[in-house]
């Protein structure tokens, strides 16, 4: 005969396998309202096609005629610009691709092909082989399209960036649509008018360059806009002469004036509290340093940064 005891566990068991069962029940529906919220919301994939090595058995050229037989634009035969329209030189042979009409019988044209004619060198290509998107494996199709007429052949964004960044331009809403993080930071309270459309992002960074070998220090490239902040000042504030990026964040902010963090916390990561003790009251460290000290960026007559 079994306890007591154990009649109470297999009951409180048994009950709790019933609770279960109604919470998974109930939590179905739930389940399928965020799958589908992350489905909308979630990134475009990634292109799949990435064949870019050339077809075994295609070595016959076919010619534009032939490709335009299949692909026709819609103001006319040809899909591409004159100086674009040798098909074959960037996707090779389509032999295989005309016989079959398989796409898998096509090469997706790789950035060298791109480079043979925009080669290394040039003003827009200048240090692209070792370029961050070069070494993570962007392409040029991937910001480019290739049979566009438009200017520099931009690739249509996702509608959600149209949202996002109604009022930027076409090549902010581009970057946006891959650096998502910057996205977000755009629209914090402080932030440099990029949605707006006042600048954007190509007036900061090179796409084709590498940044770790452009000439100059960091704070040349802010002070090209922000010449009150350049100098060269008598006393200087260090940080301030070598990045702008120690004290500010470019993008956007939630402190005011791109801070990293409002004052005097910003201050107070170089300049310890420890170090203020020694000439402040305890209640400086309550304050902004600013309003002792404004002339932050360089001073032309006070050592201690005072105006």
């Amino acid at each position: 005969m079994r306890s007591v005891s154990r009649r109470r566990k297999e009951k409180r068991w048994a009950g709790g396998w019933a609770d279960f069962g109604a919470l998974s029940w109930l939590a179905i529906p739930l389940l399928g309202i965020l799958v589908a919220c992350a489905t909308t919301w979630s990134p475009a994939e990634p292109r799949s096609y990435r064949r870019t090595a050339t077809v075994p058995g295609a070595s016959e050229l076919v010619g534009l005629d032939e490709c335009e037989t299949c692909h026709e634009g819609d103001d006319g035969p040809a899909v591409v610009p004159a100086y674009h329209n040798d098909c074959e030189s960037c996707h090779g042979s389509g032999e295989l691709h005309i016989d079959s009409e398989e796409v898998a019988e096509i090469r997706f044209p790789a950035s060298a092909d791109c480079l043979v004619c925009h080669e290394t060198g040039r003003s827009t290509q200048m240090a692209w082989t070792t370029s961050e998107h070069q070494r993570t494996g962007v392409m040029c199709s991937d910001c480019h399209e290739l049979h566009s007429r438009e200017p520099r052949h931009l690739r249509a964004v996702a509608p959600v960036q149209d949202v996002l960044l109604r009022q930027a331009n076409d090549t902010t809403k581009l970057c946006g649509s891959c650096h998502y993080e910057i996205t977000s930071r755009l629209n914090l309270s402080s932030h440099h008018p990029i949605r707006e459309g006042m600048i954007g992002c190509a007036d900061c960074h090179r796409p084709h360059e590498n940044r770790r070998v452009t000439l100059g220090a960091r704070t040349q490239l802010c002070t090209g806009c922000h010449e009150d902040h350049a100098g060269p000042w008598i006393y200087e504030h260090a940080p301030a002469a070598e990045d702008c990026g120690y004290c500010h964040v470019p993008h956007g902010s939630s402190s005011y004036s791109l801070l990293e963090t409002s004052q005097p916390g910003v201050c107070i990561s170089c300049h310890t509290l420890a170090e203020q003790f020694v000439t402040h009251e305890p209640l400086a460290s309550m304050t902004r340093c600013t309003d002792c000290h404004e002339a932050i960026h360089g001073s032309y007559a006070d050592s201690h940064l005072r105006r």
